[in-house]
This record gives C-alpha cells, sequence and structure tokens, in this order.
C-alpha cells in the first residue's frame, strides 16, 4: 500500500515494498481484516507476500486466506517476535524480496509480543537493504473483553503500545459505553494512536499512511501480569462428520475455560465449515476445505488441564471418535 497515495493504490514492485503487520488479542478479527485487503489487492491486479502466525502447532487461519497472486509463509507454534520464530520470520522475509511483491502483510498470532520489533527490523534492513517499507502495525481490539484482558495478559497492552493504528472492532455488539470506556483505556497507553470504530473489520482507512510514526519511547518493558503465561493448547481432530449446531454447543459449554476455540471441519454430508468460539459465542461459516481430518484448536485460560472437559463436553455433543493433543 502506497504510503504517498490517499486512494489507496498499492505501489508498484518497482519501488520499496510496502510492509504492513496487523495484530490483536484472540478473536479480534485479525484475519477478516487480512482477507479483506488481500480483496483489495486482488482487484487491483497486484501481487502480496502474507505471513501467517499461528500460535498452536497447525495454522486454521492460513487455509481461511485467498491463496490467487498470493505467496504465502506459515509460521507456527510460537509467536513471531520471540526468540522461537523471530529468525525464521525474517527469512521469510528474506525470502519474499526475491519475488517482485507490491505488498507484505503479517498476521501475528494473538499472544504476539512486537516489543523485539526494532531489532528484528534492524536484522532485517542488513539482509535485504532497504526492500522494505514498514507502514506500522494495526492492533484489533475486541471491546467485549479487552478491558479485562488488559488488566491480566501482558500482549494485550503490548500489542496497543506498538501500534499506529487501534481499530475498536465489533462495536455493534457491546453498548456504546463500553466502546468510550475502552477507547479511554486505549488512549492512555498509546495517545499518539489513531483509533478507528468499525464492525466485521471494515477499515478502508487502512490504505491510506498512518498519520504519525510512534514515539521513540513507544517500545518499552511492561511489568509483569498474573496469573496467566503461555497457555496450553490442544489439537482435537477427527475424522467422523460433525453437525455445526452440535460442534457449536461443544465449544460454547468450553469457553468459560478457553481464550479462543477455531477449526475447519467436515460437517455430516460431507461439506466443511469454519468454528469460531470466543467470548462466550459460537458461530460457523461454509468454507472450502479438503482433507480426511478435522481439526479444532483449543486454547486454554488456565495453565490447569483442560482434557477431562474436553472429553465430556465432545462425548455430550458431539460423540464421535476423536483424539486429543
Amino acid at each position: 500500500l502506497d504510503p504517498g497515495n490517499r486512494g489507496g493504490t498499492l505501489m508498484a514492485a518497482s519501488g520499496p515494498v510496502p510492509l504492513h503487520i496487523i495484530t490483536g488479542f484472540l478473536g479480534s478479527g485479525k484475519t477478516t481484516l487480512l482477507n479483506r485487503l488481500l480483496h483489495a489487492a486482488s482487484g487491483q491486479g497486484k501481487k502480496v507476500g502474507v505471513i501467517v502466525n499461528e500460535w498452536g502447532r497447525i495454522n486454521i487461519d492460513g487455509r481461511l486466506i485467498a491463496h490467487d497472486g498470493i505467496e504465502l509463509a506459515e509460521l507456527n507454534n510460537g509467536q513471531l517476535f520471540c526468540s522461537c520464530l523471530s529468525a525464521s520470520f525474517v527469512q521469510a522475509l528474506v525470502l519474499f524480496a526475491r519475488h517482485p511483491l507490491d505488498a507484505v502483510f503479517v498476521e501475528t498470532s494473538g499472544m504476539a509480543n512486537p516489543l523485539p520489533l526494532k531489532e528484528l527490523f534492524a536484522e532485517m534492513e542488513k539482509l535485504t537493504g532497504r526492500h522494505y517499507a514498514y507502514q506500522g502495525m494495526t492492533a484489533l481490539v475486541d471491546p467485549e473483553s479487552f478491558l479485562e484482558l488488559a488488566e491480566v495478559v501482558n500482549a494485550v497492552e503490548e500489542q496497543i503500545i506498538g501500534s499506529q493504528r487501534i481499530i475498536i472492532n465489533k462495536v455493534d455488539l457491546v453498548p456504546p459505553e463500553t466502546v468510550r470506556r475502552v477507547r479511554e483505556k486505549i488512549q492512555s497507553l498509546n495517545s499518539s494512536a489513531e483509533i478507528i470504530e468499525t464492525c466485521y473489520a471494515q477499515a478502508d482507512q487502512l490504505l491510506d499512511p498512518p498519520p504519525r510514526r510512534p514515539p521513540e519511547g513507544a517500545f518499552v518493558l511492561r511489568h509483569a501480569k498474573a496469573p496467566y503465561g503461555r497457555p496450553i493448547h490442544y489439537v482435537l481432530t477427527t475424522r467422523e462428520g460433525v453437525a455445526p449446531e452440535r460442534l457449536a454447543a461443544f465449544v460454547r459449554e468450553l469457553l468459560p475455560g478457553a481464550f479462543r476455540i477455531k477449526g475447519i471441519v467436515r460437517n455430516e454430508n460431507g461439506g466443511w465449515f469454519y468454528i469460531d468460539g470466543v467470548n462466550g459465542s459460537a458461530t460457523w461459516r461454509t468454507v472450502k476445505a479438503a482433507g480426511a481430518d478435522s481439526k479444532i484448536f483449543i486454547i486454554a485460560k488456565e495453565s490447569s488441564p483442560l482434557e477431562p472437559q474436553i472429553t465430556s463436553a465432545w462425548n455430550t455433543y458431539c460423540g464421535v471418535p476423536f483424539s486429543l493433543e
């Protein structure tokens, strides 16, 4: 996306390649926003690179992204700014630099801590020169859970502090007073960021450049919060078809103990659907997919095992063979 073009036309591949980072906690709408941007790029006949980072061992979101004209790199089982994946992140950017791309989009995991970003960019520039033009970071916020999570999860605050744009998404699902309090909390953490309120991750403003660069003091270490460290995550796999309504009931049963539950699942008629559970609600929609296995990714809130609850709820609502890792 051309930082000098207010109309939202993607930059030609002959100049520095715009690099955009999309972050936000679990279930805030990152993949929805990314797909909107990719659709706009496709409509302009542009070729883009996408790096999708998943916290767990499998990448559900990567399967939801349209692949036409897209170079896709998936980084799983960690967050890309930490030592476990940072080298892979830089290497993916180095590899993308060999392709004639018009833009690169990065979707971080919901648990990403962007504080080491400066060091990673310094390493990237050593290897690629000034091939990329960083366009800033955009953080999505789910107002239904943000105020509570900001008090207990470091990454929630850190994503706000490190971003140039904050999108308060899903404003149609909460009272205006909640949106006001969320905005005030964001401003207390990052007074220089642009704040956008929207539904369904509709944010055409992202086609424009950030209004200002972040202050130098934005990347600071925050005090540790309790009780959440690295959440336990599970992958539930089944080869049997499952009715969406039954799976939604299973998800709702588990959500009090889970940050997020999502998966691509085969139904009883052989088709596929995407299940998404967050903040006590579960939704599903039809998607195109293939393969023998359905996989559901569960990120637990507590460090104590969730296996007994998963097994009990699955047997109650779905009742078909499964495996759990």
